[in-house]
């Protein structure tokens, strides 16, 4: 979700709040939302790379794989006595090759790179059975906690 700004470009909503309880999936999915129109906007006008739109989108995309590689996979590992979910060694290549992608000068090919890996990726955690779901299902008495976490 992107709101307008004063001097025409768009700016960032704010990270989602953890505070109004719900679950983890709906919590990450909307940043994902939140993440693609940060995107998004960063080449929505052709003659013009927005710099800053794409280096809100670069912090928070960071920030929230960081998110899930500290306590989305690891906790799903520990609710399965210590098994890894089947998608996670997938995720972690994604997660490695996203990061990648952030650090050159970006610009409008590396944004179509990204869009390549994170729609898939995505869908990936979202879908019947991906991460997300997995998580809802055997963290559910833990999410107050990650939450909590989170905030931290």
């Amino acid at each position: 979700m992107v709101l307008p700004a004063r001097n025409g470009r768009c700016r960032p909503a704010p990270f989602p709040d953890t505070t109004m309880g719900g679950s983890l999936s709906s919590w990450f999915t909307v940043d994902h939302e939140r993440l693609d129109a940060l995107l998004r906007s960063s080449v929505a006008d052709v003659g013009a790379f927005d710099r800053e739109g794409f280096e809100a989108f670069r912090g928070g995309l960071l920030r929230h794989i960081a998110l899930e590689e500290k306590f989305h996979l690891p906790a799903v590992r520990r609710a399965r006595s210590g098994v890894p979910h089947p998608l996670a060694r997938r995720l972690r290549v994604d997660h490695g090759a996203i990061s990648s992608l952030l650090v050159p000068t970006p610009d409008a090919g590396i944004v179509a790179e990204l869009r390549s890996i994170l729609e898939p990726h995505n869908a990936v955690e979202e879908e019947p059975g991906g991460l997300y779901e997995t998580c809802d299902e055997l963290l559910g008495a833990e999410t107050a906690s990650i939450f909590e976490q989170i905030r931290a």
